[in-house]
């Protein structure tokens, strides 16, 4: 009676990422392509090439690629597979047609990291945290950093602080003056908002505790105020989410509302192209979800087999400068272009194949802590942070992703916490 089933669900989710592999075809065939050629969007032949190139991709993704949610790594299976080489093997000819041999070799460079993590987490044994100190304490210790940095920021205002939103990119602008990149201010402020607010979300709703959201809403609030920054409310709101799926023990369904939420913005593109000949949805989400990691990995790759560039296979880029500033500003020519990618193409890139491997064995090595840590303590609250890592990676640098969100200082805390005995509301 289980495999029928196993073989059915496994079937009905290849059928799934198929029809989300081909509308996003379709969006950028009808309209992404004409209207990003200035950005070096070619025309993709749909030819026999291209086909076998897919249909080997899209096996090796529906392998990887999870169904539902049952331990942190599972996150990362999905991102990565889903926004990461699910796009690359439709979009792979996005700067350009590319041989069947270069396509070979490049999709290698992006599936080896999911399959050698898929890998290293079936063989590596459980490992044992100590259990000292408790959940609530660091609860209370994450919302005192929290009010912190609030107090911090509101001590320095942008001149443009306030709340309209014709506004938002001024003062943006203006705090990137008094936050001044890799300050400790900036790293603490990165972490506050990309990391402890959310999880101090996901805590109150898996802990029914409403009356705590006040603390990363009016976080969120804040920094609105001085930064004009949007996106952490969306981190904040997706975070309480999760918290009421675990709460619900329905976490290892959300995947399904993420597939349900692209279908309907899929179905909302397709109204709007029918009646107006434009669709905001693709341009606005479906251009930036899928077409651009495909482009920046495509020009990443064009990047590092281009003669007229200084690159080695085994240090990557000399000098000091960021990998993604010298693909978008020197390569490219886009001025002021930060072609941020996924960690194991940053590491590649930036440090060549040493720097990848470790980058490998860095996130594996994430991974596995996080999935001990749940499996001995019962705790869900390390699916959220294993959910905001591999979302954080599939665009920047593992370190990065580590230390200026918070990820780092998080799962350190988290693993000295005592065993989550049950799902009580205590």
């Amino acid at each position: 009676m289980n495999a029928p089933q196993g073989v059915k669900r496994k079937l009905y989710h290849q059928l799934v990422l198929l029809v989300i592999a081909f509308f996003i075809m379709l969006s950028y065939v009808v309209q992404l392509q004409e209207a990003n050629a200035y950005m070096g969007y070619a025309p993709i032949s749909l030819g026999i090439g291209f086909i076998v190139c897919f249909a080997i991709g899209f096996l090796l993704i529906t392998m990887m690629v999870p169904a539902k949610i049952n331990k942190p790594s599972d996150f990362f299976c999905f991102f990565y597979g889903f926004f990461v080489l699910l796009p690359y093997s439709l979009l792979h000819s996005i700067r350009g047609e590319v041989a069947f041999e270069s396509f070979a070799i490049y999709f290698v460079i992006l599936f080896f990291p999911l399959l050698f993590v898929k890998i290293i987490l079936l063989k590596l044994p459980v490992f044992r945290f100590p259990g000292l100190i408790s959940q609530s304490s660091i609860i209370l210790f994450l919302c005192v950093l929290i009010v912190v940095g609030v107090v911090m920021v509101l001590l320095n205002p942008t001149p443009s602080a306030g709340f309209e939103l014709s506004t938002s990119y001024d003062r943006r602008l203006e705090g990137r003056e008094i936050f001044v990149s890799g300050s400790f201010f900036s790293y603490f402020s990165t972490a506050i908002i990309n990391g402890f607010a959310p999880l101090v979300a996901f805590w109150a709703c898996w802990k029914k505790k409403s009356w705590l959201m006040i603390v990363p809403f009016l976080c969120w609030l804040a920094f609105y105020y001085l930064l004009g920054l949007k996106a952490p409310i969306l981190f904040i709101t997706v975070a309480a989410l999760l918290g009421y799926a675990a709460r619900v023990r329905k976490i290892e369904f959300f995947l399904a509302c993420i597939y349900l939420l692209l279908v309907l913005a899929f179905v909302v593109f397709v109204f709007e192209y029918t009646v107006t000949n434009y669709s905001y949805v693709a341009d606005y989400f479906l251009r930036r979800a899928f077409t651009v990691p495909s482009w920046v990995n495509a020009s990443f790759f064009e990047f590092m087999t281009s003669e007229s560039v200084k690159w080695s296979a085994l240090t990557g880029i000399d000098g000091g400068k960021s990998i993604s500033f010298v693909v978008g500003e020197e390569y490219l020519g886009f001025e002021g272009l930060n072609a941020n990618t996924n960690a194991f193409m940053y590491a590649l890139g930036s440090g060549g194949v040493v720097l990848y491997l470790l980058t490998i064995f860095l996130v594996s090595a994430v991974f596995f802590i996080l999935d001990s840590a749940y499996v001995r303590k019962n705790n869900p609250i390390f699916i959220y942070i294993g959910f905001s890592y591999s979302v954080l990676i599939i665009e920047q640098a593992a370190t990065t992703a580590l230390l200026s969100s918070g990820i780092g200082l998080l799962i350190g805390l988290m693993v000295c916490a005592r065993k989550n005995q049950d799902n009580s509301y205590v």
